[in-house]
């Protein structure tokens, strides 16, 4: 009798260690929500399951993470003043990381862990920078117009970016030298913006303005243009997988007429191939969400999740024992 308790034990441990396996090996994606009626930033799986909030703070978005999971920056204006600050896990609170009184926005990761570029207004035009991770070493990298949307090469060579003079999307070394435009708004049909590099550093997927907002996906050299969202839907904020195969954007309720004017629009996070097809839509709470963000898989061997599988691994690990 004894050993049919034990064995029906181990079942049932086996059965949640491989339903929290399930869940949490689903990738997942972090964005910015006002769904309580405060910003914060919340992950959730790829079938829309597993919320989770991150931050806990009614002032928080537009994470970035680090290549190890282990960190994220975001934009916050906790101390009164929009910074960029880093948030660690297994420590308790989030670290500032620039400190001026104009507008530091969009921070962007680097592939190797050490920096951090990011928007800031500090000149009183938009300017992209760099800022190591200990908040050192400053470096402004764009001299002309107003620029926004750092964007690092997954070899962490090179930086695309947006810019409004002159309008386009641009690609300029990790040091700010040789910039160069990689899209002419005349070449897509409408101004090209936010961009995300494919894993494989051979495109770049990015947002065209014309009617409406729409995610396309370009070669590097500047060629192929091909939209992957449906048309005039006010899509924005494009993420690449980190598998290559999918996108993920927010995009504003499409029942509504020029939605980007009225406060009341929903904004959802969606799912699409690069090849194109129906998008999936991830969030289904009322609100607006935005700002997608994949979701590194080594998160999960830092978060306390994973510490719960470890735990029931190691009970099924004793129950087995006692069988024996």
């Amino acid at each position: 009798m004894k050993r049919t308790y034990m064995l029906f034990g181990m079942t049932v441990l086996f059965s949640l260690f491989l339903l929290t396996v399930n869940v949490w090996g689903a990738p997942y994606i972090s964005f910015h929500s006002y769904r309580t009626g405060q910003d914060a930033i919340y992950i959730v799986d790829t079938n829309g399951k597993n919320l989770r909030n991150l931050t806990n703070h009614p002032s928080d978005c537009c994470a970035t993470w680090a290549p190890d999971g282990r960190s994220f920056a975001f934009l916050s204006h906790r101390d009164g003043n929009f910074e960029i600050y880093i948030k660690t896990f297994n420590v308790a609170q989030a670290r500032r990381l620039t400190n001026h009184p104009e507008l530091d926005y969009a921070p962007a990761w680097s592939p190797d862990g050490n920096w951090i570029a990011f928007v800031s207004k500090r000149t009183g035009e938009s300017h992209i920078y760099k800022i190591d991770i200990n908040g050192k070493n400053l470096q402004r990298l764009t001299n002309q117009g107003d620029n926004f949307s750092p964007a690092w090469s997954p070899d962490g060579q090179s930086i695309a970016f947006g810019s409004i003079g002159p309008p386009g999307l641009y690609v300029m070394d990790a040091d700010g030298k040789h910039p160069r435009q990689l899209i002419d708004p005349f070449h897509v049909g409408g101004r090209p913006r936010s961009p995300a590099w494919s894993p494989d550093g051979k495109q770049i997927a990015c947002v065209v303005g014309n009617n409406g907002d729409d995610i396309y996906i370009v070669d590097t050299d500047g060629q192929n243009a091909r939209r992957v969202s449906p048309l005039g839907i006010w899509s924005n904020n494009p993420a690449w997988s980190p598998d290559g195969k999918w996108i993920a954007y927010d995009a504003y309720d499409t029942e509504i007429a020029h939605p980007p004017d009225n406060p009341n629009a929903e904004r959802h996070i969606f799912i699409v191939s690069v090849e194109g097809g129906e998008p999936r839509q991830i969030t289904q709470h009322p609100g607006q969400h935005v700002s997608p963000a994949w979701v590194p898989e080594s998160f999960f061997s830092v978060s306390p999740t994973v510490d719960t599988q470890t735990t029931l691994w190691g009970r099924l690990k004793q129950a087995e024992r006692m069988t024996q």
